[in-house]
């Protein structure tokens, strides 16, 4: 395999996950308002990206990689899509501490 075609097959493979698993979620509180929750999301998403991103510099500390720029393709596209499943379970975390639940997403026809 060339150097050149390992990097996209990375991306590729990576794409195709995301694509996957990416999901419309719709959270719902039985007595919340519409303003409050938008409010409640937008704080839940910030705490959850800021811990996401705290824990991945742990990782690498711990590691011993010194920096994201020092990494392989592949190592940089794994730490991404592992941070971003770690940001989505915090988030689903913060939402369901806060009353919230899933709600049933309409799948495509």
């Amino acid at each position: 395999m060339t150097d050149v075609a390992r990097p996209l097959i990375s991306l590729s493979l990576i794409a195709l996950l995301a694509a996957c698993a990416a999901k419309p979620v719709v959270w719902q509180k039985s007595n919340g308002q519409t303003g409050q929750q938008s409010d409640d999301l937008a704080q839940c998403r910030s705490y959850a990206t800021a811990e996401a991103d705290r824990d991945n510099s742990r990782q690498q500390n711990y590691t011993g990689s010194s920096s994201y720029g020092d990494q392989s393709t592949y190592q940089k596209n794994m730490t991404a899509y592992k941070t971003g499943k770690d940001r989505d379970a915090l988030l689903a975390r913060c939402m369901r501490l806060k009353g919230y639940r899933q709600a049933p997403t309409a799948k495509p026809k």
